[in-house]
């Protein structure tokens, strides 16, 4: 077993994952890592609140439109007085219906805004392991800041494809995320047990025969927020990918 999967199978999700050899260890005055349960509980709050705006908020919408249009079509007929009482009627209802539906999403977003990028980082990680069955779990180091939109969107990317790549390639036995909250940065490092990087791998800057797209894509899009992008095999066995993002510019 390796010492990844030792670490998983003896260590409280909720505490720090063993950082790389370049990593300085946190400082000891560090804020307490929160319970990794109100991450569960924010991501399915976050999962019901996206599946509500994109399923049911546009059927709604699409009939509101099509009473509207036809409360304009039908107004200039006398004889449909009751056609435009019931559809009045409906409109009503329907505008009543969006905004109680409006306000459940709201009601289902972060308490704190800074927690977003975690829950969706735990809806992430549950869907990896519901999909592959491979057990993977998120470690918060650190209080959780508000971040820019830029940041978390890179984040969230740069996390998708490398459980991807994780997925396809590694054949692992357990992946662990971490998000490390710092005062100037944000690090991102997603390792696994599996196979790790093949001998001859070198990550490219322009891709070859269809091969590192997804790398590259990864470390342009870091780059350009001033960060930037770490990929070795780990020592014990693994493959272990280190994003930094720096907050301030």
């Amino acid at each position: 077993m390796t010492a990844l999967r030792d670490w998983t199978a003896t260590t409280r999700i909720a505490a720090p994952l063993s950082p790389p050899t370049s990593t300085p260890p946190p400082a000891p005055d560090a804020a307490p890592v929160p319970d990794s349960t109100a991450f569960k509980v924010g991501a399915e709050r976050q999962r019901i609140a996206l599946s509500l705006h994109d399923e049911v908020a546009p059927l709604l919408f699409g009939m509101a439109s099509r009473v509207r249009r036809t409360l304009v079509e039908e107004s200039a007929d006398p004889d449909a007085q009751r056609l435009l009482d019931t559809v009045r009627t409906l409109a009503v209802e329907l505008r009543a219906t969006q905004e109680r539906l409006r306000s459940v999403i709201r009601d289902s977003a972060p308490v704190d805004p800074a927690e977003a990028l975690a829950m969706a980082t735990q809806r992430d990680v549950e869907a990896f392991t519901e999909r592959t069955g491979v057990p993977a779990h998120l470690v918060v180091r650190g209080p959780a800041a508000p971040l820019p939109a830029t940041v978390e969107r890179v984040a969230l990317n740069c996390l998708r494809q490398a459980m991807v790549n994780v997925e396809r390639h590694a054949d692992a036995r357990v992946a662990v995320i971490t998000l490390d909250y710092r005062p100037d940065r944000l690090r991102l490092v997603v390792q696994d047990d599996g196979l790790g990087l093949p001998v001859d791998f070198e990550p490219r800057g322009v891709p070859v025969g269809g091969h590192h797209w997804g790398f590259t894509s990864m470390a342009e899009q870091v780059e350009r927020l001033g960060g930037s992008v770490l990929l070795r095999k780990v020592d014990e066995g693994g493959t272990q990918l280190c994003v930094d993002l720096p907050l301030h510019r």
